[in-house]
């Protein structure tokens, strides 16, 4: 039976039998028909001189086809379903156009490749339904096609269907299904066949992309929902934030990352009289002292471009125009990578306190003037004693005695007056050249007799000498504050004095005393701080603070170490100390305190 006889879709045999080859054709023939003859009749008549989809083009049914290829087409009345990639890769560019007019259905967009090269970087661009794939390819053949999609993780999923024209056999079959083949057919193929393979993987496709949709629909929306918890969430507490703001006494203000005022409470527009638009911004500035707002507005400046705590110290104008002070604090609120969310800050008024420190200050500076006059007349009157005729042993012990607490007294007079310079920031430095080994030995002298009562020894580790430039005596007056220490303090064993030198620095030591509670140690060095109660071993608790002073005005510092449980404080000060010493280590009269 040859094409001109055959029903359409009919897989065929040539009525001849010199012509034993299959005559298969996609869909109803479009081709006229040719007359049976012996001249013409032969392969060439059947269309099949090799097996191939080359008689696949036409094969669109007419419209009142009632065959199953009419009934796979979508119906006028249905909705036009969506459209999907398909891709056909063939070498021969026939079958690829026979495919094409197979597959020219509404809700397909066929692709083609010729090559496997060609496949592969079409796949790169497109996602498919399903890949038609030839076998026999020259190059890449089909299983290596298949093979680099599989091993893709975006394609490795694509069902793929293998198209061959030599035949199928078990070894082919077992090979394409070990690559991921879904399906394996010959051509040529039966259109029928062909689309509704394609048809049940684009609706399942389809149906994939549905849920694909769903799943990101329903994140969407609870994304949304999460985020409309916390904004929710974040409105009621920064209502909180702004109800607790607004309640307490203090002035509270917050900032954006770059530093610019947008919020303060109303405790601020009550003490300034200032509306918050004049304050927006920088405009706070304004209710600053003009002597405190360019150092104010410098160091907030600053603190924004490197981000840390803020602390500073300014005069506020009230809303009577009587200026007070106030302390500003603010710290940045940062997200969970350190970066700047907002400034949270607040002033506190400290007038009345900083009165009080200044009115104190001052007592203490006149009461030191006023107390040496006095003790240095009872001074000279023991001395003068002392000097006259030899006394009996007991009056000579009773003055020996009376000189010690007069000393201690000035000594203690003497703390009280630098502590009171330091406050103010007029400690000063009279340098001079020396031998430090001698003033260490001048110090452990002054102090052998304290050491004898307390049945202490002194020991003294120095070098042959250590020429320094230093103010002699308030090197004198560290280094007693630390020797006197160790003697009031000591619990065991002898107390060590030692001094050695780098090539720029000196370091000096003093070994001795009860062990410290960790616990007092942030308070150790400040002003008036102490390690135990004032009765039980006495002392202002200002001597180790003023040590401190004198060494980081002379461009060095202090230390404590306690190896085996015993106190060690060590200065470290340059061999050359600098002609004028930095303000900031003169002393802060309000971030300063002292030790025992």
């Amino acid at each position: 039976m040859c094409l001109s006889c055959a029903p359409p879709g009919a897989a065929m045999r040539c009525s001849r039998t010199a012509c034993g080859r299959r005559c298969v054709a996609f869909g109803p023939a479009r081709v006229p028909p040719r007359p049976h003859s012996s001249t013409r009749h032969g392969h060439d008549s059947c269309y099949a001189e090799r097996p191939s989809l080359a008689h696949s083009q036409g094969t669109q049914p007419s419209g009142g086809d009632t065959t199953r290829e009419g009934a796979l087409e979508a119906s006028p009345a249905d909705p036009e379903p969506e459209l999907v990639n398909v891709l056909v890769v063939d070498d021969r560019r026939a079958d690829l156009t026979a495919i094409r007019a197979v597959l020219e259905l509404p809700g397909y967009n066929v692709i083609t490749a010729g090559s496997g090269g060609e496949a592969l970087r079409v796949l790169f661009e497109h996602d498919f339904a399903v890949i038609l794939l030839d076998v026999n390819m020259p190059g890449m053949d089909g299983f290596e096609i298949a093979a680099a999609i599989k091993q893709r993780e975006r394609s490795r999923l694509t069902p793929i269907v293998f198209l061959t024209a030599e035949g199928v056999d078990l070894k082919r079959l077992y090979r394409a299904y070990s690559v991921g083949a879904i399906d394996y057919l010959e051509k040529p193929a039966d259109p029928d066949v062909v689309r509704a393979k394609v048809a049940v993987f684009a609706d399942l496709y389809r149906k994939e992309l549905k849920l694909r949709r769903q799943a990101l629909t329903l994140q969407e929306a609870e994304r949304r929902e999460r985020a409309l918890e916390r904004a929710e969430l974040q409105l009621v507490a920064e209502r909180r934030y702004r109800n607790l703001a607004e309640s307490i006494p203090e002035i509270v203000w917050t900032a954006t990352p770059d530093g610019q005022l947008d919020y303060c409470n109303r405790r601020w527009r009550e003490y300034t009289g200032m509306e918050f638009e004049a304050t927006r911004g920088h405009g706070f500035l304004k209710a600053i002292h003009v002597a405190d707002a360019a150092e104010a507005r410098r160091r907030w400046l600053d603190c924004v471009a490197h981000p840390g705590p803020y602390t500073a110290e300014c005069r506020l104008r009230r809303a009577d125009g009587q200026y007070r002070y106030h302390l500003c604090r603010a710290v940045p609120e940062c997200d969970a990578e350190g970066r700047v969310l907002a400034w949270l800050g607040t002033f506190a008024d400290f007038h009345d306190l900083k009165q009080a420190i200044g009115a104190r200050d001052e007592f203490m500076a006149m009461a030191s003037h006023e107390l040496r006059t006095p003790l240095t007349a009872l001074k000279l009157r023991l001395q003068s004693m002392q000097r006259s005729s030899p006394p009996g042993e007991a009056l000579r012990t009773k003055l020996d005695g009376a000189m010690r607490q007069t000393g201690r007294l000035e000594r203690l007079i003497d703390n009280l007056l630098d502590v009171s310079r330091i406050t103010t920031g007029v400690l000063e430095l009279r340098l001079e050249h020396f031998d430090a080994c001698v003033l260490v030995r001048e110090v452990a002298e002054r102090f052998a007799t304290d050491a004898e009562r307390a049945n202490v020894t002194i020991e003294l580790v120095l070098p042959p000498s250590l020429d320094v430039s230093w103010d002699r005596v308030r090197v004198d007056q560290a280094l007693g504050n630390l020797l006197s220490n160790a003697l009031r303090y000591r619990e065991r064993g002898p107390v060590r004095m030692a001094l050695s030198s780098s090539a720029s620095s000196a370091h000096l030591s003093v070994e001795g005393g009860s062990p410290i509670a960790p616990a007092t140690l942030p308070q150790l060095f400040e002003r008036f701080g102490r390690t135990s109660g004032i009765r039980s071993h006495g002392g202002l608790g200002v001597g180790l603070f003023l040590t401190r002073q004198i060494a980081e005005a002379h461009g060095g510092g202090i230390a404590l170490t306690s190896p085996d449980g015993v106190p060690v404080f060590s200065l470290d000060l340059p061999l050359h100390a600098p002609a004028t010493a930095p303000e900031e280590t003169i002393g802060d009269a309000e971030e300063s305190g002292g030790v025992a």
